[in-house]
């Protein structure tokens, strides 16, 4: 079981994830405010949660949550080559094709968040 405060890191990175994903889901999403979005989302794992303290777990809860970030991070560097790529992209069927990837990664983060935040319950 994760404490508290790391239960409230997730909701919050979980409640980002989501702005981020509504913003994408829009048919013609903002892209400079799809970057702020991402960006907040990538500080606040980078200085809050993947700095979490997780000493004081059982080791076995400790191994999975540092595998989910190692996902997570992952995700989000995929997530940030896919909002260039969405960025570059002229022709309509490329933008559809980047969004939809997009939408699909920011899901799949969403999802780890969601197990994180289970960990924690």
């Amino acid at each position: 079981m994760l404490s508290n405060f790391h239960y409230q890191s997730y909701q919050e990175f979980a409640a980002v994830l989501k702005q981020l994903q509504a913003n994408a889901n829009r048919a013609q999403p903002d892209v400079v405010k799809l970057h702020e979005v991402f960006q907040q989302a990538q500080r606040l794992f980078g200085q809050q949660i993947i700095t979490l303290d997780s000493s004081d777990l059982e080791p076995s809860v400790a191994s999975r949550v540092r595998s989910y970030h190692t996902e997570i991070d992952k995700q989000l560097k995929l997530l940030r080559m896919d909002m260039t790529f969405l960025q570059a992209a002229r022709q309509p069927e490329t933008i559809i094709a980047r969004k939809e990837q997009i939408c699909l990664r920011i899901q799949t983060l969403i999802n780890y968040c969601n197990v994180l935040l289970e960990v924690s319950a």
